[in-house]
Parts: structure tokens; sequence; C-alpha cells
């Protein structure tokens, strides 16, 4: 089908009827196939695809209902248009509630009125069309949602019993036993760092999550996260270096947003610097705004990647040889700082390392 052929196909018994509607559609507008039977139809449907069916109720090998139920069952995603008499206008409601598109009555066939109808049949089954995916969607959305939430518990409960193992607090440990342990509750850090993305990003999408904008100070917000990352980066010998002007203002900021930035960038940082490398963190005033860096030390990001950097469920190809994400962190980074009225951007060259920047208004 081009865009501007509709293939349709006819299902019509009376042989002058069908002469008459094929005289209403225009050749470079409709491609019809006509078939006089419910059977010849059906013989058709099993080797042709159709755009929408004009069925006549009234065949030698059905009738009424029967008929559509029949077409409908073979072809449930094509807009059918009943023509029909007078004698059988109820039927043809009934068939519409069972699914059909619109009816016609034949008596008011004209060459302006059956186009019209074919049209907009298929506009509407198109729109309820889009409407079922999208239900899906967002019934899967919800499940995904609740699904994640579920998980989060389970990890963070993990989480608390090997570090207490890790301790000995239930008993004394091999060191090297330690390890591992740690090595098991970081991994387990980086899992419900992804799940926290895509309930974030679900709740923002959704419009549950409301940005409440008050004074913040960011630089608790960041030594907070740099302790969090603490352990991890001293497993894998990373030196974490600040620099922090001597008086840096509030920001209005919603403080758990900003959390969830700042977490989402030192994790991406920690991800891609190697083993004995380094992330930087400078905070800086300037123009009524506060200005956060975060560099590491990692392979870059080559240039064709970086304009699809922040875009939902991107991943490049080196960011895939290292631990596994979910393409989410950086797209609800650039949702949230969008939603402060600041910018976030990406400055790398593969093989140098990578910097982000935050720009938000200071208070």
């Amino acid at each position: 089908m081009t865009a501007k052929t509709v293939e349709i196909l006819l299902i019509e018994d009376s042989p002058a009827d069908a002469r008459y509607v094929r005289e209403l559609l225009t050749k470079d507008r409709y491609i019809l196939t006509h078939a006089a039977s419910l059977e010849e139809a059906i013989e058709i449907i099993d080797r042709r695809k159709f755009d929408l069916v004009l069925l006549d109720l009234s065949l030698p090998d059905g009738n009424g209902l029967e008929s559509f139920n029949c077409i409908y069952e073979k072809l449930p995603q094509v807009p059918i248009v009943v023509l029909t008499g007078l004698s059988d206008e109820g039927v043809s409601v009934q068939a519409v509630q069972a699914g059909a598109q619109d009816y016609i009555l034949k008596q008011e066939l004209t060459e302006y009125m059956l186009p019209r109808a074919i049209r907009y049949a298929c506009d509407r089954k198109g729109f309820e069309e889009n409407s079922r995916r999208l239900l899906l969607l967002e019934q899967h959305e919800e499940f995904m949602a609740t699904l994640t939430h579920d998980l989060k518990n389970p990890l963070i409960g993990a989480n608390r019993i090997l570090e207490l193992m890790a301790a000995s607090a239930l008993g004394k440990i091999p060191e090297d036993h330690v390890n591992l342990l740690l090595q098991l509750r970081d991994n387990n850090k980086l899992l419900l760092s992804m799940i926290q993305n895509l309930i974030e990003v679900y709740k923002f999408e959704k419009d549950v999550y409301a940005v409440r904008l008050e004074h913040t100070n960011i630089l608790k917000i960041i030594e907070s996260c740099i302790k969090e990352i603490a352990p991890i980066a001293a497993n894998r010998d990373i030196l974490v270096r600040t620099d922090f002007a001597p008086v840096v203002r509030d920001v209005l900021a919603d403080h758990s947003a900003m959390r969830r930035v700042v977490q989402n960038l030192l994790d991406n940082a920690l991800k891609f610097t190697p083993n004995g490398g380094q992330i930087s963190l400078s905070v800086q005033g300037t123009n009524g705004c506060v200005a956060m860096a975060i560099e590491d030390t990692g392979p870059g990001i080559p240039l064709d990647e970086q304009q699809r950097l922040f875009e939902r469920f991107s991943q490049g190809r080196i960011g895939k040889k290292y631990t596994p994400g979910t393409g989410l962190g950086l797209y609800l980074c650039k949702k949230l700082i969008d939603a402060h009225r600041g910018k976030i951007m990406c400055f790398s060259e593969e093989g140098n390392g990578t910097r982000f920047t935050v720009t938000i208004p200071a208070a």
C-alpha cells in the first residue's frame, strides 16, 4: 500500500451494488477487490492484506451478524464498514456494537459519503489501536515500577547482612572472604542505583515526581554522595579529589532530585574509571548560578555517541563493555536538571576521560 492508496475488500453478492461501489471509488486512491460470497472473501483474505472491508450483511452463505463475526475474527485489526439496507439496519447497529467501525445505508451511498466513511473508519480504527497499545504500555510500565520497587528492600537487607559479616559481627572470617563480601555489596549497590533510576524515571514521566524547589546546600549533598562511594573507590584504589570554592551559595533545588543527579554522575565516573584512576569534583559560583563538574580518567566517549548521551535507554559501545546498566541514568539527570531550569553538559574525548558539568540557579 502506498501513502495515497487504500486496499479495500468489498464483500457484496449483488453485481449491481458492487459495480456502483466501484464507480464511486476513484482508481488512483482506492484498490478494490470484490468477493461475491463469504467463502470467496475468506479465500482472498488468506492470501491478501487489506486496509478496510466493506461488508454486505446479506450474503448467500452467511447472514447478519454471522457474516460480520466471521470476517472480524479473520481481520480483527482491520476496520469494517457495513453496507446495509433499510430492512437490516438494526443488525448493522449490532455489528457496530460488536466491533464494526460504521455502517452506511446503501440508499445513501454517494461519491462523497462513501470515501468519507472509509476515511473516518480508518482514522477511528487507528486511534483505537494506538489507545490499546498505549494502555498495554502503561500497564507494562506500572508492572515494572512495582517490580523494581519490590526488589529494593531485599537488596538493602542483603547489603546490611553482608556488611555485618564483613565486619566480623557474626563471627570471624578470613580477610579474602571479607573482600568477596564487599564486592557482593558493591554489586548490590549498583543494582540498587539502577532500580532507583527505573522508579524515578517512571514517576517523572507519569508526573508523580513533583520537583519542590527550596534552599539546598549542594556541598552537603556532594559530600554525602562521596561518602557513599568511598568504600568502592578505596577497594579499587581510585582517588576522589575535590575542589570547592571557599564560599558556595545555596541553590534553588529539590534535595532528592539533586542527590539523584550527583549519585548518577558519580556512579558513572566510578564505573568507567580504571583501578588506580582518579575522579575529580569541583564546585564554583558563577553569574548567579552554582556550577558543579565531575571528571573521570576513564576511556572517554566517542563523538558520535555524545549526541545521544541523554536519550532514554541510550548506552554506548564502551559502556556496554563495563558494567550492565539501564541507559536511564543520564536521561534522568537531564530531565531533573531541565526541571530546575539548569544545564547539564558533557565534554569528552575518546581515550582522555569525561567531564560532566551541571549549572543551576543559586538561591
